[in-house]
């Protein structure tokens, strides 16, 4: 007896619901009987009572302010805001999409915030203590860098990867192991996003001329033009992240 071949069909792996997403929800249900003005309960007392840790709810918190549910008022806590109601008992089928990129943005307003105070000192050390080494090494990556962006076969992924690296190597630079560590904690989320910023018109060209930039600035052991190249860098980055619908 003669069979049909099986189709192949074109699929995907389906997206697991991050857990900031399950606690988001379950807190704008719980919210949407809550009057404007009403003050939440603390993180300590949702990390409880939810059974997550408190970067998660933390994260959920910052998702919910973004959406315009809550305002969160730093020394204070979080409120509800005069629309915060309203948003929560509406449309539930475009509300998941809805707090996705509300969690979204608010990931990278901190994720901004961080960079910022962490990335910037980075670079002036770097501009300080690097050594001839740390420098080849640097220069290594911008090569390759450049190398991935003029390739036919582009492979977005590879170039975010090497993007990522200069970072690191900045970080190596600085020579502080502590400092190191936490830019290695950035690079995760970086390279998540990356692929979405290569994707905006001449975004990798726009990246590798910035780090040629803050580069040249740690190889002349110029300590304020690295640090201030790097925040500059990292603004103009936030907007970026508007761009794609993350910021």
């Amino acid at each position: 007896m003669s069979t049909q071949p099986e189709e192949r069909l074109s699929l995907q792996p389906a997206p697991r619901r991050k857990l900031s997403e399950t606690v988001a929800q379950q807190l704008i249900e719980a919210f949407a009987d809550l009057p404007p003005g009403a003050k939440v309960p603390s993180e300590r007392e949702l990390t409880r009572d939810l059974g997550v840790g408190r970067s998660t709810v933390r994260e959920a918190l910052n998702g919910l302010a973004a959406l315009g549910v809550l305002e969160i008022r730093h020394g204070q806590g979080a409120f509800i805001t005069d629309q915060g109601p309203t948003i929560a008992r509406g449309d539930e089928s475009t509300r998941p999409s809805s707090l996705t990129a509300a969690l979204e943005r608010g990931v990278t307003r901190e994720f901004i915030e961080a960079r910022l105070l962490v990335e910037v000192t980075v670079a002036g050390l770097a501009a300080e203590r690097r050594t001839e080494d740390d420098l080849r090494q640097i220069e290594a990556a911008l090569k390759v860098q450049q190398q991935r962006l003029e390739a036919a076969d582009e492979d977005v992924e590879a170039v975010v990867g090497v993007a990522s690296s200069f970072n690191l190597l900045i970080a190596e630079a600085a020579h502080n192991e502590v400092l190191g560590a936490m830019i290695e904690s950035f690079v995760d989320l970086m390279k998540e996003r990356g692929p979405r910023l290569y994707a905006l018109p001449d975004f990798g060209e726009w990246d590798l001329k910035e780090h040629r930039g803050i580069y040249e600035a740690v190889r002349d052991q110029d300590s304020k033009r690295a640090s201030d190249l790097m925040r500059e860098h990292i603004l103009q980055l936030a907007d970026r992240y508007r761009e794609i619908g993350a910021g």
